[in-house]
């Protein structure tokens, strides 16, 4: 269904347009980020050096628009962070490396092994310095066996940074493809364990169909209706929702919050002490709430289609 849904948005000449989005950062700060939309609904991120033109790039699926932002900025691409061996994140590895001979290119054990083009395995803990940026490696598998997040640290005033790719979404988190609810629960309290004032910068933009399955489960929760209609405004107005914080997602994230009486009374399950309970339970009624929304959004577009031929 994910397939056929992005077949018919890239038919209809969807997604988004805007080749980057300048993310604010303090004055005298270390770097800066740039944000680049790709395929239906993909974010990758380009980060800058203020110290010398040099930048990373982290799930460059589209080599082209990265290149085309280098040459914008005036910099040199010498590293690649891929948080996931999906082709829709590492997409691009191989033509970077082929156009940049000495590009240094991370994954995460075990999916560096099915990753294009890694030149460097990392491991959990790791820590390394790129482009003059001291980095730190977090596992966070589940939607892959082999899923690591990377975290920049604040520097001169600025709030850290994590690249946590299929993890953890505004409002929500990735499936379980290669993993349990254990995993996904060890990963997210990882993740959580770093500053709240932490930015989130996700892989993909999934913050309104996030933010509708939270409030499905909290109708009454004034905070997250007034979070849904500032993300579909900024949606409406060709913006992106991300990137989030940790302190905004441990207030509003469901999958963050697997020991809240409130969303286990929402399961209708108020006997649930057990958060991977919780967080098995909290996924297959995401799993299906998306199905079923993608199922009407792609018959009423077919029909709008059909209609106005």
């Amino acid at each position: 269904m994910d397939r056929i849904f992005s077949w018919w948005q890239g038919l209809l000449g969807g997604g988004e347009k805007a080749l980057a989005h300048d993310i604010p950062h303090s004055a005298g700060g270390d770097y800066r980020i740039k944000m680049i939309p790709a395929l239906s609904d993909n974010y990758m991120y380009l980060i800058i050096s203020c110290r010398e033109p040099k930048a990373i790039a982290v799930d460059p699926v589209d080599s082209d628009k990265i290149l085309s932002v280098c040459e914008e900025e005036g910099v040199s691409l010498v590293a690649v962070l891929t948080t996931h061996c999906h082709a829709d994140h590492s997409g691009g590895n191989q033509r970077l490396a082929d156009a940049l001979p000495g590009l240094a290119v991370l994954a995460g054990q075990p999916d560096a092994a099915r990753t294009p083009a890694v030149t460097e395995a990392v491991s959990a803990g790791e820590t390394g310095c790129l482009a003059g940026l001291q980095f730190q490696c977090l596992a966070t598998p589940c939607h892959t066996r082999g899923h690591m997040s990377f975290f920049l640290d604040g520097r001169d005033g600025q709030a850290p940074a994590l690249f946590c790719g299929d993890t953890l979404f505004v409002a929500g988190c990735g499936r379980f493809m290669e993993g349990s609810a254990l995993d996904m629960h060890e990963s997210l309290s990882r993740l959580v364990k770093l500053p709240p004032s932490t930015r989130v910068f996700c892989g993909h933009e999934y913050t309104v169909g996030n933010l509708k399955y939270a409030c499905s489960l909290e109708p009454e929760n004034e905070l997250l209706q007034e979070r849904l209609r500032a993300a579909e405004e900024q949606r409406a107005a060709g913006l992106p929702t991300v990137p989030s914080t940790l302190a905004e997602e441990l207030e509003h994230n469901p999958f963050l919050r697997t020991r809240d009486p409130k969303i286990a009374d929402a399961l209708r399950c108020p006997e649930c002490n057990d958060p991977l309970e919780v967080m098995s339970r909290l996924r297959r009624g995401k799993d299906t709430f998306t199905f079923v929304g993608k199922v009407i959004t792609l018959a009423l577009s077919i029909q709008s289609y059909f209609q106005s031929s």
